[in-house]
């Protein structure tokens, strides 16, 4: 996400692009719990030329006056890191108090001004929080008063893990492990005790045991094969949607809800289908069917693949043009299927009836709809340095993917209700 702001770096304000990206945090039952927000002063420099304080203060401003908290976390906990100034000027008061965390940085001097500052963010009703935690006595102060302990797991021995809990066990904190990338280091880390995990091990799938598709989502599935033939056939595919009673409930109620302000309410399947079109069918079928599908896995999962397919759309319309949209729409709403379904992705695409680009994309062969893709890959984790390359070589500047982002993040936000209810 991007804004420009205009000022001297002492105020909050500054001239430059800030981008913006944000990281999910989940529960101990994979639920979604808050995001991590994080600055970067654009695709090359990183903090060369900005330093921390200045970063700090751009993103609580891009946060509080550019875009809107509630619709960037969807009302979850925001995580921000905050440098010793920061934390000393008290720049988190104007940051929502039942929902903020603070964190604190690694690199800060500790002394007794950093602790008193501390210890008004907890008089002021704030959650502190120590991020990438390593075991160094100058922390030892700080243990007695931090609600949350951020670890960078995968760094930490067998031995040095067991301290950490202990030192949980004895002050009272919830544990978080950060740079979890695997099903592995998510399993070792919630057997040790971990409150909340950070990474995308949700997105890598376990090929460990084949999920088999309930029948209802099998005829999901099936009613996306037949949107997607070249010659639409509007009788089989009101056979089939008619034949599945749920199919038929959630097309009604979707077109019927107040998204579409209709005066005459759609009464038939066939009336349905008519006034949505093809596109919009075939939109609107690939996210009833994964939703289906990952309804066992973290909601956030469901989350990403919205976000993904709205950005991919959008880029794709700016960059191919209409025709092409609709198949970056379906190649970011598929593009983690296989950690839905635990299989790997090629044979996962060899059951759908999918256009050639599309299926290249996913497996990841080269098209420009995997360009596409990697781009809105790049977005999750805020790698300016890919975000930059990709926009550059798609022919778009990286602020306006940055504001497209942001919008598919809205996007996605307000689909997730209305897709939750009619499933």
């Amino acid at each position: 996400m991007c804004a420009t702001k205009t000022g001297n770096s002492k105020d909050i304000d500054f001239t430059m692009d800030a981008f913006l990206a944000r990281q999910p945090i989940l529960n101990r039952d994979l639920q979604l719990h808050g995001y991590e927000l994080l600055f970067r002063n654009g695709a090359e420099n990183y903090f060369r030329t900005v330093d921390g304080d200045v970063a700090t203060a751009s993103l609580i401003s891009d946060a509080v006056h550019i875009h809107s908290l509630e619709k960037l976390t969807d009302g979850h906990m925001t995580f921000i890191n905050f440098t010793r100034n920061a934390l000393v000027q008290d720049l988190y008061t104007v940051l929502p108090q039942a929902s903020t965390v603070v964190e604190i940085l690694e690199s800060v001097a500790m002394d007794d001004e950093l602790l008193e500052a501390c210890r008004r963010v907890k008089r002021h009703g704030y959650i502190l929080a120590l991020d990438d935690y390593v075991l160094e006595a100058r922390f030892d102060p700080l243990l007695s008063m931090i609600d949350i302990l951020k670890v960078e797991f995968p760094a930490l021995s067998g031995q040095q893990q067991c301290s950490v809990v202990e030192s949980a066990r004895q002050y009272g904190f919830k544990l978080l492990a950060e740079k979890v990338e695997t099903p592995a280091q998510y399993d070792s880390a919630w057997n040790l005790g971990y409150d909340y995990f950070q990474g995308y091990f949700f997105c890598k799938p376990q090929m460990l045991s084949a999920r088999r598709l309930p029948e209802s989502n099998l005829q999901s599935l099936r009613l996306l094969q037949l949107v997607n033939e070249s010659e639409f056939d509007i009788d089989k595919v009101e056979h089939l949607i008619r034949s599945d009673i749920s199919l038929s409930y959630k097309l009604l109620r979707y077109l019927n809800s107040p998204v579409f302000r209709r005066q005459t309410p759609v009464q038939s399947v066939r009336h349905a289908i008519i006034t949505l079109g093809q596109e919009p069918l075939r939109k609107w079928v690939s996210v009833i069917a994964v939703h289906g599908i990952s309804s066992q896995k973290p909601s956030e999962l469901m989350n990403t693949c919205l976000i993904r397919a709205r950005f991919s759309e959008r880029l794709g319309e700016k960059v191919f043009g209409p025709d092409l949209a609709s198949e970056c729409f379906i190649v970011g709403m598929f593009s983690l299927l296989d950690a839905m379904l635990d299989q790997p992705m090629k044979e996962i695409v060899q059951e759908l009836r999918l256009t050639e680009e599309v299926r290249r994309a996913l497996e990841g062969g080269e098209s420009p709809l995997n360009q596409v893709l990697n781009l809105s890959r790049a977005m999750e984790i805020g790698d300016w340095t890919t975000i930059n390359r990709l926009a550059s070589s798609l022919g778009v500047d990286d602020a306006e993917a940055c504001r497209l982002y942001s919008e598919s993040i809205e996007w996605a936000v307000q689909m997730q209700p209305q897709s939750s209810d009619a499933i």
